[in-house]
């Protein structure tokens, strides 16, 4: 990396901000007027991230550094840039993710009392040190695999650094589909949902489910099925599972509103019945810095 580097600065917005500053939540404000438990950390973590926020600014101003600063939800992409510095938690990396192409990232915590930070290096002020390693370059960066989403035939964006998660698009309601794993016949399932994670992802709901934590470097996929509803007879085949990710692993919906889940609650792609999703692994690798594997653990 160049000893002048162009950066990207992009952060998030903390909840304070979004529902009492800007969109003038009524209902929240007067439970923190109250100070009702359900809100009680909000105005800290605002507090928290916006010195992040300043701190970091006033480093780079202080360095030199030529940099732009954007909200994250108004980053379009990321080219031009030799590096993007997030600043937030692991939803504002995957955010990020979606938009990004080749340009590396590194992630700073701007919270972290409240995030657990599995894809961030460190607190705002780590910065002078992350930055200074990486320029010099005694930082190096991990590739983390990602896949794309393909829907009869057609291959969607962005790709998937997390997971995804295949259900009915009512949380309430059974999801029912085909399940295809490698060249195994198809096996008719109900249950509520299944994800499929990328060994990043692993450290996310599909842990949180009862899967595994893969390392960073796995090629391999997993997939769990959650919730299965057992069948008449006998028992599921395909409940859970690691494979290569260059091998087949299909699902056909049985679900007039089946939903894919991409990476979280913010991204969808309709599944209805008779549509077959498939996983396509030549998707670009995100570059990231600053990983700690003994974080995935904690």
């Amino acid at each position: 990396m160049t000893s002048s580097p162009r950066l990207l600065v992009a952060h998030k917005k903390s909840r304070y901000q979004k529902f009492v500053l800007e969109e003038e939540n009524g209902r929240i404000a007067k439970l923190l007027d109250d100070d009702h438990v359900s809100v009680q950390s909000l105005k800290n973590s605002h507090r928290a991230h916006q010195r992040s926020l300043e701190e970091i600014v006033a480093y780079l101003d202080d360095q030199g550094f030529d940099y732009d600063l954007q909200y994250r939800g108004d980053v379009e992409a990321t080219d031009g840039y030799d590096l993007v510095v997030s600043v937030g938690g692991d939803g504002t990396v995957l955010d990020l993710s979606h938009r990004i192409t080749t340009t590396p990232i590194v992630a700073i915590n701007s919270d972290p009392d409240t995030s657990i930070g599995y894809f961030t290096a460190g607190t705002a002020f780590d910065l002078p040190r992350i930055l200074d390693d990486i320029l010099e370059g005694r930082e190096e960066p991990l590739d983390l695999d990602r896949f794309y989403v393909v829907l009869d035939g057609e291959r969607h964006e962005p790709p998937v650094l997390n997971d995804i998660l295949i259900s009915h698009s009512n949380p309430a309601a059974v999801s029912a589909y085909f399940i295809k794993v490698g060249a195994h016949p198809a096996e008719s399932q109900k249950s509520s949902g299944v994800w499929i994670s990328t060994p990043a992802g692993s450290t996310a709901a599909i842990r949180s489910a009862g899967g595994l934590v893969l390392p960073f470097d796995s090629d391999n996929l997993q997939y769990l099925v959650r919730e299965p509803c057992p069948p008449r007879e006998g028992g599921y085949r395909f409940l859970k599972g690691i494979q290569p990710a260059q091998e087949g692993l299909e699902l056909i919906s049985r679900m007039p509103l089946g939903m894919i889940f991409i990476d979280g609650p913010h991204l969808t792609l309709p599944f209805p019945v008779g549509s077959t999703l498939t996983i396509d692994p030549d998707a670009p690798a995100l570059t990231i810095y600053g990983l700690h594997v003994e974080r995935r653990t904690a």
